[in-house]
């Protein structure tokens, strides 16, 4: 029987913990296997994954022999087996990216992460000359950038991917077919630990409410030593990590608590816990006769060998997909070991599914527990955005077919309006829509107003002066009606799959910046001179223009943003340029314009009779792949 070879992404304390593992249970065969939820998977027991490939970046791990890289600073989980063969596997340079976090260069270096001075390799092709099967995705919370080029790199390499960190991958739309149309399987996303405080605090909300005590308020306080909590100081970059927990808590529930009601996170940093991990539990309800009971707990783990065994678990099922033939998000497993999976369900329902999985049953959920846990998604809240749909302008290319306002043009049985309403608010659950007018003001108010009202929507108005100038004057009319919130803009005339905002929502949006959402398949775009052309550096916005000659990829007309788009189409206003490019020019400059990379997701900009024709002919395509 063949060793299951993997790759790890980042030589921390969790891949400390793992390596240690999988050398402790080779010498502990034939005792009981203590610590494993499952001792084989399939045809493969706990020793038998062999790590043939490992990536880090700091000057401490890189160019170091993985057994020593383990121990190396500043890693400080338990050492629990410390006699380990010499490895021939010598720790690569990843890349950087967004993978640590500035403020850490203020602590000591034995508890900071410290940048080597190595080149990055192409993660890719050392996925493949290793020979590797599975990458572990070990990275820092908010590392989005450097986790999605390891995700890319997987994808390149068909290396299979157990994503332990959140950054949302198996439960993004836009990556989940990419690694389905891939043939690629994933467990993810945001690895649970054998009994943490977030499966504690599962249990114990099931429990109330199967008991019939009605939960009004909760909480998760969490502090520890390690570079994960360290890390986490910086609290831009805490965004997907409190979502993922809060989210895996919220689900137990059978009607969602209110967001002041509850709150799950990370709490501070305690430099001589090391890898002790101490939470804090606090449940608050109402039980028969509405007399109050109230719940308090402290848990106390070591937190990398906590996970360690699960992980095992998700490296032998990932394993199982690719025997298999399956490419994409591996459901069951996800929904057992992995906070935020494409679907929530319960943990004695993900264990008998994961379990079924293992035996030879289908990875995927049945329809019904996942409409079941699709009901139980949050609904628009403060901390949902807005939408701001750009529909001002003239439209005059597309007279020649209709007399009516651009919004109000009919593709696949919708107009335009009706279509980006719908899909911002089926991809990324929007309610609260703001709409800019322009040409025929009065004609496509109505219109939208009669679209929110069909949708279940609210929707409000705003008109720039100068929206006759440029689609930048156009939004920068809203900016007092949206105020300081995050908001997602999307052109009017622009129709797109709903995963395409979905993949921006999920997005952690930088502070005082913005995401715009590219499509890099540049050699099979429509109307290439029309196409407003992006030039990047690494995941920045380098320039932005429809002149560019040097381009990296397409901007498809929907971004997430900040107030301070605003900023920047003031600045570029004033200096007498009116276009949305205009403002993300200068945003650019300043160092605030990023991108989500959504390619493959189907896109289109009806601006002329032809697109239009073609938009018609892929919708109804759709839809009819939809219905078979």
């Amino acid at each position: 029987m063949s060793k299951i070879k993997i790759a790890i992404a980042g030589v921390g304390n969790c891949a400390s913990s793992l390596v240690q593992g999988l050398e402790y249970y080779r010498n502990h065969e034939q005792q009981a296997f203590s610590g494993l939820m499952h001792p084989r998977v399939g045809e493969w027991g706990a020793t038998d994954v062999e790590v043939v490939a490992a990536f880090d970046i700091d000057k401490r791990k890189v160019g170091q022999s993985l057994e020593k890289a383990i121990f190396a600073k500043p890693n400080c989980t338990t050492v629990f087996q410390s006699m380990l063969p010499v490895s021939d596997v010598i720790v690569q340079m990843g890349p950087v990216l967004d993978g640590v976090p500035d403020h850490m260069a203020d602590y000591d270096e034995d508890r900071a992460f410290r940048i080597a001075d190595d080149a990055a390799v192409d993660v890719a092709e050392a996925l493949r000359q290793s020979g590797a099967e599975v990458l572990v995705c070990y990275l820092p919370v908010g590392s989005e950038q450097a986790v999605k080029y390891y995700a890319q790199a997987c994808l390149d390499a068909k290396v299979g991917m157990v994503n332990c960190v959140p950054v949302f991958l198996a439960s993004d739309p836009v990556w989940a077919k990419r690694f389905r149309d891939a043939g690629v399987p994933i467990v993810g996303d945001d690895i649970k630990s054998q009994v943490g405080a977030t499966i504690v605090h599962r249990m114990l909300s099931r429990l109330f409410e199967d008991r019939g005590v009605d939960v009004k308020r909760t909480y998760q306080l969490n502090t520890g030593g390690n570079t994960d909590f360290l890390n986490m100081l910086e609290r831009t970059r805490l965004k997907s990590k409190k979502k993922s927990k809060t989210e895996s808590v919220q689900s137990q529930f059978d009607l969602r608590l209110s967001d002041s009601d509850i709150h799950i996170g990370p709490s501070d940093y305690v430099p001589w816990q090391n890898d002790n991990k101490v939470a804090f539990i606090r449940m608050e309800g109402l039980g028969f006769g509405d007399v109050p009971m109230e719940l308090e707990m402290r848990l106390s783990v070591q937190d990398s060998p906590n996970s360690a065994g699960v992980v095992i678990d998700g490296i032998r099922c990932a394993k199982l997909g690719l025997a298999r033939g399956i490419g994409g998000p591996l459901e069951a497993p996800s929904s057992y070991y992995m906070k935020s999976p494409p679907v929530q369900v319960r943990d004695s329902v993900a264990h008998d599914l994961c379990n079924a999985f293992i035996d030879g049953d289908s990875p995927d959920i049945p329809n019904d527990l996942k409409r079941a846990s699709a009901a139980h998604l949050p609904q628009q809240s403060d901390t949902t955005p807005t939408a701001l749909i750009l529909a001002a302008g003239k439209g005059s290319r597309l007279l020649p077919m209709t007399s009516l306002p651009k919004p109000l043009a009919t593709v696949s049985g919708q107009t335009l309006a009706e279509r980006v309403v719908q899909n911002l608010r089926d991809g990324a659950g929007i309610t609260r829509f703001v709409v800019a007018l322009g040409h025929e003001g009065n004609t496509v108010k109505s219109h939208f107003q009669s679209v929110a009202k069909h949708m279940g929507v609210t929707v409000e108005f705003c008109t720039s002066p100068d929206w006759e100038k440029g689609n930048g004057a156009s939004a920068l009319g809203a900016a007092e009606v949206i105020g300081n919130q995050p908001f997602l803009l999307s052109m009017c005339d622009h129709v797109y799959d709903p995963a395409l905002p979905g993949a921006l929502i999920n997005a952690t949006l930088p502070q005082d910046g913005m995401l715009l959402a590219i499509d890099r398949n540049i050699n099979d775009l429509h109307d290439v001179g029309d196409v407003m052309k992006v030039k990047l550096d690494d995941v920045s916005i380098k320039a932005i223009s429809k002149s560019l000659g040097d381009w990296d990829a397409a901007d498809t007309g929907v971004m997430y943003c900040t107030s301070a788009l605003f900023d920047g189409l003031r600045a570029a206003t004033a200096d007498g340029q009116y276009g949305l490019a205009d403002g993300l020019r200068v945003l650019a400059g300043n160092g605030r314009a990023d991108t989500v990379d959504v390619t493959g997701t189907w896109w289109l900009d009806v601006d002329t009779d032809e697109a239009l024709e073609i938009a018609e002919r892929d919708l109804n395509k759709k839809d009819l792949a939809s219905t078979a």
